[in-house]
């Protein structure tokens, strides 16, 4: 036999030593000694919870991270989504931009007095990059229009 085992018998909670004792001193000495059947019944009971809180919480661990999977790729999704939704809005407002531009510069085209001005100032703020617009002007008006812009002394259109 060990020491722990003659100690332990020596220490049986039967003997009339331990009832003398201080409860801290019996605490301590009772400490190292082999629990009860029944305590040890409870002690097994309560290992097997234990366990089986524990295996529970890891199946649930597992169900977690598949649905959260499924969740970063949803919230992906949904990202991508409102940027090419803020694409797409930014996209407009260039749009209507650029219209509202060509909108003034007509009104501002209009508005001059005579054609010459008129034409000259078009020849200006027309936009660099040109887009693929149809012509508005036949063969007729645009012949007219260059020998508009041509005369330098504005012979062809004044007339008195």
């Amino acid at each position: 036999m060990t020491e722990q085992a003659e100690k332990n018998k020596k220490c049986s909670p039967k003997s009339a030593a331990l009832k003398t004792m201080c409860p801290q001193q019996r605490a301590r000495l009772l400490a190292h000694a082999e629990p009860s059947r029944e305590a040890r019944g409870w002690m097994e009971a309560c290992r097997q919870r234990v366990c089986a809180r524990l295996a529970q919480e890891r199946k649930d661990q597992k169900d977690p991270l598949q649905t959260s999977d499924s969740k970063s790729r949803q919230h992906a999704l949904i990202g991508q989504l409102k940027a090419a939704e803020a694409r797409n809005r930014i996209r407009q407002k260039r749009l209507q931009e650029e219209i509202l531009e060509a909108q003034e510069t007509k009104l501002t085209i209009s508005c001059q007095s005579d054609a010459h001005s008129a034409a000259r100032l078009e020849l200006l703020l027309t936009p660099q990059k040109r887009m693929n617009i149809p012509d508005s002007l036949n063969q007729r008006q645009r012949r007219r229009l260059e020998e508009i812009l041509a005369d330098e002394k504005d012979l062809t259109i004044i007339r008195t």
